[in-house]
């Protein structure tokens, strides 16, 4: 009884197995960073796992999730860093921590150090996670616990990208986007546009521009971003990069400014820009090498690490 018992569940688990696939990924990191001189040199480690899980629907629609370990949501409205897709000839849909329109056409221009030493090469999109807006005003405020909803379509060298953040939530905001990107060969284009209707008619909206150009070992990216809201404010954001690479060696270094204008009864005005350097070198296996140096021009800080990245 034992042996048809145990030979029944293995049989479940084998069709299981046939059914659908299941993945297992993860990261991690370790090594030494000065963060800006707020306590100096410190030691910072970081480990993650990602698990991904997908499907295929009789008539061919393929259909998956991933959720990462180290903080997970909790579902439902709730998806701090899960994803659930369904995808086929209409394009795919996704629902979770999914990236914006305008964000999932252009992405970010590279940055530096094993860390990203604060990302500092990033611009903020208006349309990311769940915005939850209260009425500071202040660029790209969002909340990513609560579920957004993505849809791509791609044809050729056209894709298509329209976003909304989470609906129906109280005191808070809903953001929307649409964008497009044309890539051939060695170049890529976007555009996207960003709309956050927020409580008290407060409404901002974003226009984003981006490309990249690959030139043998040198690899170019740069995104431009101009905003304003009907309160008065208005704001630019731009960012470059450029990465060569050699091998296993790659070197990058990156520019980049965001122009805060605020033009009503606040009276103030701010700006930020940063410029970083850095490098890595590919150990193989999933291991690599990486240190960067960033300044924060308008504070006038710096900070620098080193140290190793893994994936496996």
């Amino acid at each position: 009884m034992f042996t048809l018992l145990a030979s029944t569940a293995i049989l479940v688990t084998t069709v299981g197995i046939a059914s659908a696939e299941v993945t297992i990924t993860g990261s991690a990191r370790m090594g030494i960073i000065d963060d800006f001189g707020a306590v100096g040199p410190v030691f910072s480690s970081r480990v993650r796992v990602n698990f991904a899980a997908s499907g295929e629907t009789d008539t061919g629609l393929s259909f998956g999730a991933s959720v990462r370990a180290d903080q997970s949501g909790q579902g439902n409205t709730a998806n701090g860093d899960s994803t659930v897709f369904i995808s086929g000839a209409f394009g795919k849909l996704s629902m979770g921590d999914v990236d914006g329109a305008a964000n999932a056409a252009t992405g970010q221009t590279d940055g530096v150090g094993y860390t990203g030493l604060s990302d500092l090469n990033e611009i903020t999109y208006l349309a990311n996670g769940g915005s939850d807006f209260d009425g500071t005003p202040a660029i790209g405020l969002d909340d990513p616990q609560d579920t957004s909803a993505l849809y791509e379509y791609t044809t050729g060298s056209v894709s298509l990208y329209l976003s909304s953040t989470q609906i129906s939530v109280a005191d808070g905001a809903e953001a929307t986007s649409i964008a497009a990107k044309y890539s051939t060969g060695a170049y890529t284009v976007s555009l996207g546009y960003e709309n956050l209707d927020a409580e008290d008619e407060y409404e901002w909206e974003q226009f984003v521009l981006g490309g990249s150009a690959t030139f043998g070992g040198v690899t170019l990216k740069a995104i431009y971003a101009d905003g304003s809201n009907n309160q008065g404010e208005e704001w630019k954001q731009h960012s470059v990069s450029a990465t060569y690479t050699a091998d296993a060696l790659s070197v990058t270094a990156f520019v980049s400014d965001d122009e805060d204008l605020l033009t009503n009864d606040l009276g103030t005005s701010s700006s930020a820009k940063g410029y970083g350097l850095g490098a890595s070198y590919d150990l193989g296996g999933g291991a690599k090498v990486s240190g960067g140096y960033v300044k924060n021009d308008t504070a006038d800080t710096n900070a620098v690490d080193l140290g190793l990245n893994f994936s496996f």
